[in-house]
C-alpha cells in the first residue's frame, strides 16, 4: 500500500490526522519532524539557528528515506513543498494530501512561539500562507478541507484516499 503523505501549514493538524488516519487504517505513523530530530539529535529550532538552508538540506535527506519507505502515514513540516525535489521524493510511493485549514482557525489555535516560522505572530502566519498556498495545491494528489469536527474531517480523509486508491494506479496528480 502507497504512504499517505500530509502536506500543509503548520497549525493545519497534519500531525493529528496523520495520527488518526494511520490507527484508523492500521499503518504506522511518522512525525517527519520528530524522525529528524531523533535521527540528527538536534530540535528543529537548533538546525534553524544554524540557518533555514542547513534545516532544508536535512529535510530533503529525510524526504528521500521515507520516500522509499510503504504503507506508512507521514505527516511533514509545512516547508516540505519549498523544494520540488522533496515531493518528488516523497511522491514515489505515496499519495500526497494537502490539509487545507482556514488560516483564522490555525491562528486561533496554534502556539506561533513553538514554529520557528511562526514566531514574529500573526502576520507571519499570511506571509507564509500566501508564500505556500500554490505550492501545496500544486502538488497534492488530494485536498482535503479541515474545517470541521476532527472524526468527520478524518472520515473525509479516508474517504477521499480511497477513492483516489481505487481510480489511480499511479501516482500522478489530476
Amino acid at each position: 500500500m502507497k504512504n499517505i503523505v500530509f502536506i500543509g501549514m503548520p497549525g493545519s493538524g497534519k500531525t493529528t490526522f496523520g495520527k488518526i488516519i494511520a490507527k484508523k487504517l492500521n499503518m504506522p505513523f511518522i512525525d517527519m519532524d520528530e524522525h529528524i530530530e531523533l535521527n540528527e539529535k538536534k530540535t528543529i529550532k537548533e538546525m534553524f539557528d544554524i540557518s533555514e538552508k542547513y534545516f532544508r538540506d536535512v529535510e530533503s535527506k529525510y524526504a528521500i528515506i521515507l520516500g522509499q519507505l510503504n504503507s506508512r502515514v507521514i505527516a511533514t513540516g509545512g516547508g516540505i513543498v519549498k523544494r520540488k525535489e522533496n515531493i518528488e521524493n516523497l511522491e514515489k510511493n505515496s499519495i500526497i494530501v494537502f490539509l487545507n485549514r482556514p488560516v483564522e482557525n490555525i491562528i486561533s489555535d496554534i502556539n506561533m512561539s513553538t514554529r520557528p516560522l511562526l514566531k514574529d505572530g500573526i502576520e507571519a502566519v499570511y506571509k507564509l500562507y500566501n508564500e505556500r498556498i500554490n505550492l501545496y495545491k500544486k502538488y497534492c494528489h488530494l485536498e482535503v478541507y479541515n474545517d470541521g469536527g476532527i472524526e468527520e474531517v478524518a472520515n473525509k480523509i479516508i474517504k477521499k484516499v480511497e477513492e483516489w486508491n481505487s481510480e489511480n494506479t499511479s501516482n500522478k496528480r489530476p
